[in-house]
């Protein structure tokens, strides 16, 4: 009876794991004397959403863009998240593309700053007779529960996993490690009105290890206001994949740290709006009646493999043929929905990147 327990400690700890968050910084090219993980504030990477929003707006407007003002701007964002760039100068940030990689990286700093809050929250309370691996737990507000490896359940979702490696993603394999069963408490009293919208589906959704204390204790969240829409193909939504390569790219994984984890989520999707090429959408510019968008790409799951459960949920298993989507810019399906609540959670899993190169 050991085996689930330590399970989900040595999660616990993967999650909470401080060395796998200054790395993730230095990753980001991030001075970390200058901005240790302490000093992260939401504040102020809500202020550097703000410059880069102002940035790409100079950006896009054409022509008129005087470069002090872009050199000004850029100043100002170093200045709030400081880099180290050895000897080299600071690049300007003067094109969509860096804007874009700059609004992940604060994306993923958000996350950081939550998961390292609630770690610097319960390192205060020192009379706490608990294991502070219970105690982090307690605060991600989320039941996880090992899923049996010889059960079906386990044999569903690894097959799922495997049929939807995608041909292009050929640097890695993936293995399922361990499955856990997930409940966010609270999720599902918010998803319950989306129970009736029909087309429910069961996709991938990744993320750098760093970011599931925060995935985890508020859900998968949709980019703030402050946030420059460039750095979103469809928008400002939360971004799900029928092919789990798709996804699995997304847990920055690597040779030299080859562990990742990923989740899958129910999601009503309701009907789809479909896209072949970017489109910014949000809740309230996504075409009247419809409920999700799809971004279509050139490969999807072969329908005939498709596999419902019992209450109805369509998991889109299949190895990868053409779609009928010719004329898309996307190699894969995305799948985007900018309402929270037509989220719900069902299984986080650990997995091992084999890489072959």
């Amino acid at each position: 009876l050991l085996a689930p327990i330590i399970a989900v400690q040595d999660l616990v700890k993967m999650i909470f794991n401080v060395e796998t968050m200054k790395q993730a910084l230095l990753s980001f090219e991030i001075d970390l004397t200058k901005m240790p993980l302490g000093k992260l504030s939401k504040n102020q990477l809500d202020k550097a959403y703000k410059v880069l929003t102002e940035l790409q707006t100079l950006i896009t407007s054409g022509a008129t863009t005087s470069k002090t003002a872009i050199i000004d701007a850029s100043n100002r964002f170093y200045t709030l998240i400081p880099h180290d760039f050895g000897l080299a100068r600071p690049p300007l940030l003067d094109n969509v593309e860096l804007i874009k990689t700059k609004t992940e990286m604060i994306d993923n700093l958000l996350e950081i700053e939550i998961a390292y809050s609630m770690l610097d929250e319960s390192n205060n309370v020192v009379e706490s007779t608990e294991h502070p691996i219970d105690v982090h737990y307690k605060k991600l507000k989320c039941d996880l529960i090992p899923v049996d490896q010889n059960s079906d359940e386990f044999k569903l979702i690894e097959k799922y996993m495997i049929k939807t490696h995608a041909k292009t993603h050929d640097q890695y394999a993936l293995k399922l490690r361990e499955l856990f069963k997930t409940t966010r408490h609270g999720e599902f009293d918010r998803f319950q009105k989306f129970q009736t919208l029909d087309n429910h589906q069961l996709l991938w959704h990744g993320s750098r290890t760093t970011n599931y204390a925060g995935i985890l204790s508020q859900g998968l969240r949709i980019a703030p206001p402050e946030a420059p829409v460039t750095g979103y193909m469809f928008g400002k939504g939360v971004y799900f994949a029928d092919m789990v390569s798709k996804s699995a790219n997304y847990c920055f994984t690597s040779k030299q740290s080859p562990e990742g984890l990923m989740l899958l989520c129910e999601v009503a999707l309701g009907k789809m709006y479909e896209c072949n090429k970017a489109t910014n959408l949000s809740a309230s510019t996504l075409p009247n009646g419809t409920h999700s968008t799809k971004g279509c790409g050139s490969t999807m799951p072969d329908p005939k493999e498709y596999h419902y459960t019992n209450d109805g949920l369509l998991i889109p298993m299949g190895h990868g043929v053409p779609s009928n989507s010719r004329q898309t810019s996307l190699l894969y399906n995305e799948y985007i929905v900018y309402n929270t609540d037509q989220i719900n959670m069902k299984y986080l899993l650990r997995v091992d990147f084999q890489y072959k190169y």
